[in-house]
């Protein structure tokens, strides 16, 4: 007897199952393989039940949702077009192959065009064979190819031309204007806080928050300043109930800081004057930064730079009150973030080219590492949630146990949650203590949302298109 593959559909109940009911009616044969479960709308079924679904042995899964313009919720099935083809990519590239997931719309007139998708559904799906995706319980993963190795260090980068020269004088001027600007608004009370930089006592850059004048001089800048401070804004500036609303906060943001305060702004997570934003120019931050002791102005050091600094044109903040260190202060050559974009690119290329099997192996391998410590969680400034989907015990589909498909359901999961929203701060990378390289699925979804809806997070105060309706020439 051949393979017959298992297959989960989940049908609008107003819609989808109705005419799953029409064909039955009216005796059209489809495949029995299919199990149906019905839904309020299309737009219920989310990726963590997706993902869930595969784990608990479905080879594959076909959502089916009105047509769009006929949903009884005006616009769920809007949000299932959009997100669902984005959740496909993003399977795909830990592995699993995308026609094991299939998004269609039926009306309750359309039994013959149900009793069609099924069968062609469960016709791929036969040709695929049993899904790979749930994994049994068994030691470390690990694969010998080295191209499924974690990707090695990139060699270092030479210094900017001139840097040597520049360098500390630039960052001396840029800690000198930061401070005086800190100063000069506690002083007057425009802001009861100033979230900033100074070198701990282990000879670390690490976050410090300013609520008296005379301690800004305890305010540094340098290539050190690794830190996304935007993480800390939410919480300093929302008002607990029944209490008053907290005075504004100043913060002092890099490029991609800025950018993260642009996504907080487009979620309403806050209000524009709530903040006062102290902008940075920035010449890259240094591999290394946050973990290991540096001398309190640094310099630019022979270390090279971060991989996202290395591919980032963008050294002034997006958006700022106050701008220290103008585009005359600014090195940051063309030549050197097209190098750091080739090497970036090269990465990311070599793992998506790799066999679905292949890239299944390598981030099993990973997630298998992971010890969810959710040190990535705590670093991201998109991740806010008072009570992580992820941590609830009340769940009906993610675990938090440590094995190896929980793991991957929190990395996916995460990463979709953050489509749309991550700016490529990849501090999220940089605090997880086993070097999972989280980045590279953040930068899987960034690149599929801006090929779908020509998007890029950050750079205005907008929502993810992944919260928002389709528009005419995307329905």
């Amino acid at each position: 007897m051949g393979f017959e593959p298992r297959i989960i559909a989940y049908l609008c109940t107003w819609c989808s199952y109705t005419g799953a009911d029409t064909a039955g009616i009216a005796r059209i044969k489809h495949p029995q393989n299919l199990r149906a479960v019905r839904v309020p709308c299309s737009g219920r079924v989310s990726p963590e039940l997706i993902m869930r679904t595969f784990d608990q042995g479905a080879d594959g899964v076909l959502v089916l949702g009105c047509h769009i313009g006929e949903c009884h919720y005006d616009n769920g099935n809007h949000r299932t077009a959009k997100r669902l083809p984005v959740l496909q990519a993003l399977m795909s590239y830990a592995g699993l192959e995308p026609q094991r997931l299939r998004l269609d719309w039926v009306s309750a007139s359309e039994g013959e065009r149900f009793s069609r998708i099924v069968t062609e559904f469960t016709e791929a799906v036969r040709a695929l064979g049993p899904a790979p995706w749930r994994q049994p319980d068994q030691g470390a993963w690990g694969h010998d190819d080295p191209a499924m190795q974690v990707f090695p260090p990139p060699g270092v980068v030479q210094d900017l031309p001139g840097a040597e020269e520049a360098c500390q004088e630039r960052l001396q001027a840029i800690t000198g204007g930061v401070r005086q600007i800190a100063r000069q608004l506690l002083e007057s009370g425009q802001v009861g806080c100033v979230i900033g930089y100074e070198t701990g006592p282990r000879r670390r850059v690490r976050p410090v928050f300013i609520r008296k004048a005379d301690q800004a001089e305890r305010l540094v800048w340098n290539q050190h300043c690794t830190h996304n401070l935007s993480v800390y804004l939410g919480d300093a500036l929302v008002a607990q109930r029944g209490k008053p609303a907290p005075a504004p906060v100043a913060v002092v943001a890099k490029p991609c800081d800025s950018r993260a305060i642009n996504v907080l702004l487009g979620e309403n997570r806050f209000i524009r004057n709530q903040v006062v934003v102290i902008g940075v120019a920035c010449d890259g931050i240094l591999d290394g930064a946050g973990e290991k002791a540096f001398p309190d102005n640094g310099g630019c050091r022979p270390e090279h730079l971060q991989p996202r600094c290395r591919a980032c044109s963008q050294r002034l903040p997006l958006v700022y009150d106050h701008l220290v260190g103008g585009s005359e202060h600014v090195a940051g050559p063309p030549a050197q973030t097209q190098v750091g974009q080739v090497e970036l690119e090269s990465h990311f290329t070599r793992l998506e080219q790799t066999t679905p099997g292949g890239r299944m192996e390598f981030w099993l391998a990973q997630f298998d590492r992971c010890l969810r410590c959710y040190a990535c969680r705590q670093a991201c400034p998109m991740c806010y949630c008072p009570t992580c989907l992820y941590e609830r015990d009340d769940s009906l589909w993610v675990g938090l146990g440590v094995r190896v498909n929980e793991k991957r359901a929190f990395h996916l999961g995460r990463a979709f949650h953050l489509a749309g929203r991550c700016v490529g701060c990849n501090e999220c990378e940089r605090a997880c203590p086993v070097d999972i390289p989280i980045s590279l699925l953040n930068r899987k979804l960034a690149l599929e949302i801006q090929a779908a809806f020509g998007f890029q997070p950050g750079l205005n105060p907008a929502p993810s298109p992944l919260a928002t309706i389709l528009k005419r020439e995307e329905s």
